[in-house]
Parts: C-alpha cells; sequence; structure tokens
C-alpha cells in the first residue's frame, strides 16, 4: 500500500518518491534519431513503425508523433545547447598533451566550456589505458594459442578418445 500523508485540510494523499520531480537535463534521445522521426511523420508513417525502425520505446514514438500532430516537437538543438566541432575537441585534447596547458586556460582559449574539457580529457585517457591494456595482453593471447591452439586440443580428443 502507498504510503499516505495529510494535506493542510487534513485530506489524506499519496505521497511521492523524492526522486519523482526530478527530470533529467539531457534529452535520452539524439537529435539525429529525432530528425529521423521527424521524416518518417512528416512522410505519413506511424508511430510504431517509426519506433521499429529507429530502436525506440513504442511509448516515446507515440509521444514524439503526438506532439508531432499538435505542431510542438522539436527535431533540432535547443537556443541555449552547445555543440562542438571535431576540430574543436582535437584542439583540446592537442592542447593538453602536447602543451600541458591546464583545464582552465583551455577552456579560455577555446571558448568550451571547462567542464565539458574535463569530460573530453578524461574520457580520452581512459581509452588510452583501455587501449594499452588490450595491447598488452593481446601478445599474451596469441601466445597461449599458438601453444595450446584449438586444432592440436581436438586432435588430441579424437586420438585419445573411446572407439565404439
Amino acid at each position: 500500500m502507498p504510503k499516505t500523508i495529510k494535506t493542510a485540510r487534513g485530506l489524506p494523499r499519496f505521497a511521492k518518491a523524492p526522486y519523482a520531480s526530478r527530470r533529467k537535463s539531457l534529452p535520452r534521445h539524439s537529435f539525429e534519431t529525432r530528425q529521423k522521426a521527424l521524416a518518417i511523420f512528416q512522410a505519413g508513417g506511424s508511430y510504431k513503425n517509426c519506433a521499429k525502425t529507429l530502436n525506440i520505446p513504442v511509448y516515446t514514438a507515440r509521444d514524439w508523433h503526438r506532439s508531432f500532430l499538435i505542431g510542438t516537437f522539436r527535431a533540432e538543438h535547443g537556443a541555449r545547447q552547445q555543440s562542438y566541432t571535431p576540430e574543436q575537441k582535437a584542439e583540446v585534447l592537442r592542447l593538453r598533451k602536447e602543451e600541458g596547458k591546464s583545464y582552465n586556460v583551455i577552456s579560455q582559449l577555446t571558448k568550451v566550456n571547462r567542464a565539458t574539457v574535463l569530460q573530453w580529457i578524461h574520457k580520452d585517457i581512459a581509452q588510452q589505458q583501455a587501449a594499452e591494456a588490450a595491447a598488452q595482453q593481446a601478445p599474451a593471447n596469441d601466445s597461449e594459442m599458438t601453444e595450446t591452439g584449438p586444432i592440436g586440443a581436438v586432435a588430441e580428443m579424437t586420438t585419445s578418445g573411446p572407439t565404439a
């Protein structure tokens, strides 16, 4: 049974979960997906067709279709939403790697938000560490495969196995 609370008039009502009123700050689906959905709706496609084609939840496609029908569906970036080019990202990474600039200096030089600079740099470091770990494991895996080899194991099983 859901928890109830008393209102100012003394009437009971259901209590909301503390996280129920919070809204995600970023859209769940990319604007490219939204633009593809808009093209499907403009071509006369249904929301079920849109959901299946774009691999999104049916309920999301239904809500987008309803918004499209009343004219409030947005498929472009908001006025306050910033997008950066790959060249800007490459410049940020170059300034950090080659010149060793601080996050604040990079942010001021490139006009990229400091939080975005941090995110790009940390993601790049994580990708480099993952690549180095994979490179270190690759030779070990290759030598293991040549020594034991799946073909040798199959040959051993066929020669030493019971015969009928």
